[in-house]
């Protein structure tokens, strides 16, 4: 009992160490790869990370579907109608055979910047691979006034809360 014990507790360790980014470790990853990337004269102040997911593959990510998108654009701007609807229909077909599988690990993070033209908030999507890079990010931001110290903790607060929703979405 004391063998099987032990060798189940190891087990257990293993596992936990399989886990090599703690939400903690992503968090101070993506903190300095935005710190990183912005210009010198910008300040950065993080709001709030939301709850790490698993992220999927999407068929729109895949370079056939992008092709098609491409084509089907160019096809669209020169109103050629009927050979924009055979795109249409292979993409349609490439998103019933799709199958997502598993590319990492998925936060939304909210922060404020000081720009040279006013504070903006931004709300970024990361992708964080197994081997715990950012694989990819998608950014939006709008410009915000400068709210009172009051007001931008119940902001931070609310907008914690919506992002966790966010990310299961």
């Amino acid at each position: 009992m004391k063998i099987f014990t032990h060798i189940l507790f190891t087990a257990f360790l293993f596992f936990c160490s399989c886990n090599n980014t703690s939400e903690e470790g992503i968090e101070k990853s993506i903190s300095d790869f935005v710190q990183s990337s912005l210009p010198e004269t910008w300040t950065y102040e993080p709001i709030a990370y939301s709850v790490t997911d698993s992220a999927m593959s999407k068929v729109e990510d895949t370079k056939q579907y992008q092709e098609l998108v491409e084509a089907q654009a160019q096809l669209d701007s020169a109103f050629i109608h009927d050979e924009t609807i055979g795109y249409y229909e292979e993409m349609k077909e490439l998103k019933s055979k799709f199958t997502p599988h598993y590319i990492g690990k998925k936060i939304i993070h909210a922060y404020l910047c000081s720009t040279d033209f006013g504070d903006s908030l931004f709300i970024n999507t990361y992708i964080i691979g197994a081997d715990g890079e950012i694989t990819k990010s998608d950014v939006t931001s709008v410009y915000v006034s400068s709210p009172d110290s009051v007001r931008m903790e119940s902001t931070k607060k609310h907008l914690k809360q919506f992002i966790d929703k966010a990310v299961k979405w």
